[in-house]
């Protein structure tokens, strides 16, 4: 037998190198500290992103028109992710909100006297805008008690044709007034006597009561003929005073906190204040979100129903959130602090108007 010839194995070609793939560069992170180490602003030598002595930030700011409104946003309106954490929280649980608070989670909330500011300033800005001014005078509202001959004589030297129109509409509201009292019964006499009452000057009212009293009372009175005629000043007035005059609400809320957990020793007259802020700033979110629902046709006031039902329930739960009340305890807070608030918020508002009513 022959031998077979091993046949020769074949030689592998030699694998051609595979180039190395170049490391990625990893990204530098951006080093905020300037070249010269040291705060644009103090000159202290910086060690982090933030200068610890005046806290400014180290890195230049973008030096573009964006900026300059992101600025504007975030150091004037102080409109930033803060602010949209808050209100998220205050609609739904303000309560919660006020106990992180005061637990001292506050880097990513905002203030409370900040969220109290931005509910009433936008809830008033819409309340007067939706409510309008008031129409000028009214020709058939318009006084003629104090149109005397001697007054319309002294107007008659001067603009005699002011005079003559004055003393037409005289003549022509005697006999309206002529006819309404032969005329006019039930409600609609009703309303022309209200009228006619308004229109009586101080000293046809037979004031009686005390001495030291009769200057203000007087001047509330005319104030109030005024107001009656043209109630342009008496509306720009109130929507000065009731902003200013509602800053007491928190302050009297925040009192009576005090006295319902008076036998809580560990709570502070600051907690309590906190808490108040928090409640006002989300019934002021409440009442906003009412107006803009009751603009919806149709269905607006039952939209509206929802927030105001909401917040007039919120103490309840903020007495559960924020002060850990039990069931029993907490319902019984609510009632004596709704009560008893609603009755100094009637004394506050009669307040601003009043004010508004004396300064016009």
């Amino acid at each position: 037998m022959t031998a077979e010839k091993p046949t020769p194995a074949k030689s592998a070609k030699p694998a051609k190198p595979k180039k190395p793939k170049k490391p990625k560069k990893p990204k530098k992170p951006e080093d905020p500290i300037p070249p010269d180490g040291a705060c644009k602003n103090c000159g202290t030598v910086l060690t982090g992103a933030y200068c610890h002595q005046c806290g400014q930030r180290a890195d230049e700011p973008r030096r573009v028109v964006v900026g300059l409104v992101q600025d504007f946003l975030v150091d004037t309106l102080a409109i930033d992710g803060k602010l949209a954490r808050s209100i998220g929280l205050l609609l739904w649980r303000p309560g919660r909100l006020a106990r992180r608070y005061l637990d001292g989670k506050r880097v990513n909330y905002s203030p409370p006297f900040r969220l109290y500011l931005f509910g009433s300033v936008f809830f008033f800005l819409l309340a007067f805008a939706m409510i309008g001014t008031p129409s000028g005078l009214d020709p058939k509202a318009v006084s003629t008690a104090a149109l005397t001959e001697d007054v319309l004589a002294d107007i008659e030297a001067d603009d005699p044709d002011a005079a003559a129109r004055l003393r037409a509409l005289k003549e022509s509201r005697e006999e309206e007034t002529d006819e309404s009292a032969t005329e006019e019964t039930g409600e609609g006499a009703g309303e022309e006597q209200k009228r006619l009452d308004i229109e009586k000057t101080w000293e046809e009212r037979n004031y009686d009561g005390p001495d030291w009293l009769e200057p203000h009372a007087r001047k509330m009175y005319e104030a109030a003929q005024h107001a009656f005629e043209d109630p342009r000043l008496f509306f720009a007035q109130s929507k000065e005073n009731l902003p200013r005059v509602l800053l007491l609400a928190p302050i009297f809320y925040a009192l009576i906190l005090v006295l319902l957990y008076i036998y809580r020793r560990k709570f502070y007259v600051y907690d309590h204040f906190v808490v108040s802020l928090y409640m006002h700033a989300a019934l002021y979110a409440y009442l906003f979100l009412a107006l803009v629902l009751s603009a919806v046709p149709g269905v607006g006031p039952l939209l509206a129903a929802i927030p105001l039902i909401w917040g007039w329930l919120q103490p309840f739960v903020v007495f559960r959130q924020a002060y850990g009340s039990n069931w029993i305890s907490a319902f019984l807070k609510w009632v004596i602090s709704v009560a008893v608030y609603f009755a100094l918020l009637a004394l506050i508002i009669t307040l601003g108007f009043s004010v508004s009513l004396y300064q016009s």
